[in-house]
């Protein structure tokens, strides 16, 4: 063998042992970084799921909020509209403190006087009243035949509760979200009388029977609008996985549980396999079955990039952070941007990601980065949809803060012993929902859906 053939035989088996080694090296580093950021979350034992340590604080917690402090002291700020409770023009009872003679020489004084006056506002003492109605059966005294006057629609048994009660009951489970068991002892404490969990529970399936054209209506008035978010969480019931989904927008909320997450509940509640406008949501691959348009959270990505900036110090990602960011910003302010702007935006979003996705080695798992990277690549246009369709939000927050409720209502009250009962809380929870975000008065309106079939509430236009 020449020298040259040597030369080249050593050439090659040195590339082959530079690459073999390369890839173990990028193999040993991605496993310790996973370790590393394993240790992380198990170094200290105390966290807020095991003890009295509160979220905020969390040891073990991997990111922190994206809020940026100021300078502002808490509380009110200078210039704040302060508010007082207010006397009235017509109070409901006057009491009349008079004056007769002078403390000083018993003299008569005259009957009148300057008048001032100081008003309590206070809550009468609430009590059941029990109304009796009254039938009469007489005898035609011509032709002999029974003649009887008739109870009130709805009057069926010899004692029952009226709708007030029933609607104050829904009220507090699905609005204030407190438990059968304390439902009860409040409104014992309140009126001196015992309503058991049963009747409670029978309340609830009547208000639900009643909202029956209302979700009817929420599902086709949400077919219409122009963007709506989709969401979901995990609620269980008797202890079995479920979930609560919920397409809902400004003014709209529907709610509906399944025990599925995915594309067979989707298809189930019947609104997202209809809709034909934006569809805002967290990236869940089983939206995107589903041929409408499609828009993504910015708010998810902003969060798990800013993951990766405190973990890994990749700069990328912060640039790609304060990009979105910058976008909204300027939005937000009133900024109209052009085809080229969108573009110029679009090429630095690409430029910024090209590095991550080039060095991504195929015999290798990817690391979080890297999906990360790959799903901002292929999403790119339906992260950025907020830029070039006004309709479309930034994120899915509107989502997110339907489903808050859900979360406090498991929090207080754990899982529901029953399905149906977790589908009666739905609709119920939809009709409250959208009453919140329409300024509407709770308490009515639910007595009014009580009182009234087919009763659908004034909404905003």
């Amino acid at each position: 063998m020449t020298d040259s053939e040597h030369l080249i035989n050593l050439t090659k088996e040195y590339s082959l042992f530079k690459k073999e080694t390369g890839s173990f090296i990028t193999s040993l580093e991605k496993k310790i970084t996973e370790l590393q950021e394993r240790l992380l979350k198990y170094e200290n034992p105390k966290n807020s799921t095991n003890s009295s340590v509160p979220p905020s604080q969390d040891p073990n917690r991997l990111t922190r909020s994206t809020r940026k402090k100021t300078d502002k002291k808490l509380g009110g700020q200078k210039g704040h509209k302060g508010s007082k409770l207010n006397s009235v023009a017509n109070p409901d009872e006057v009491i009349f403190h008079d004056v007769t003679q002078c403390e000083c020489c018993n003299a008569s004084l005259p009957e009148n006087g300057e008048i001032k006056s100081r008003q309590i506002f206070d809550i009468p003492k609430i009590k059941i009243k029990v109304t009796e109605h009254r039938i009469v059966i007489k005898k035609c005294t011509s032709c002999g035949k029974q003649n009887k006057s008739e109870f009130p629609e709805g009057l069926v048994q010899e004692a029952q509760y009226g709708n007030e009660i029933k609607s104050l009951g829904v009220y507090l489970q699905n609005y204030q979200m407190i438990p059968y068991a304390r439902c009860v002892e409040l409104l014992f404490d309140l009126t001196g009388h015992r309503i058991s969990a049963g009747s409670l529970a029978n309340f609830q399936v009547k208000m639900y029977e009643q909202l029956s054209y209302f979700e009817d209506e929420i599902k086709r008035l949400l077919l219409l609008s122009q963007s709506m978010h989709a969401d979901e969480t995990g609620m269980k019931v008797n202890t079995v996985n479920g979930w609560m989904h919920v397409a809902c927008n400004k003014l709209l909320s529907y709610f509906g549980f399944h025990l599925k997450r995915g594309q067979h509940a989707i298809d189930d509640m019947n609104i997202i396999p209809l809709y034909n406008g934006t569809l805002v949501h967290d990236r869940f691959s089983s939206y995107f079955k589903y041929q409408c348009e499609h828009s993504l959270c910015n708010a998810h990505i902003l969060r798990e990039l800013l993951y990766l900036q405190e973990m890994k110090n990749l700069k990328w990602a912060e640039d790609i952070s304060n990009l979105l960011t910058a976008t909204y910003h300027k939005q937000k302010e009133g900024a109209i941007f052009t085809q080229e702007n969108y573009q110029s935006i679009l090429d630095k979003w690409e430029k910024l990601i090209a590095p991550t996705i080039n060095s991504y080695d195929k015999k290798f798992k990817k690391t979080k980065e890297e999906k990360l990277a790959f799903a901002l690549e292929k999403h790119k246009h339906l992260f950025l949809k907020f830029i070039v369709e006004e309709h479309v939000p930034f994120d899915n927050n509107q989502a997110e803060r339907d489903l808050r409720m859900i979360k406090v209502k498991q929090k207080i009250s754990g899982c529901f012993k029953e399905q149906a009962y977790a589908a009666y809380f739905a609709r119920i929870r939809s009709y409250i929902s959208t009453l919140k975000k329409n300024d509407q008065d709770i308490l009515a309106n639910i007595q009014f859906a009580m009182n009234i079939q087919n009763f659908f509430p004034d909404l905003a236009e």
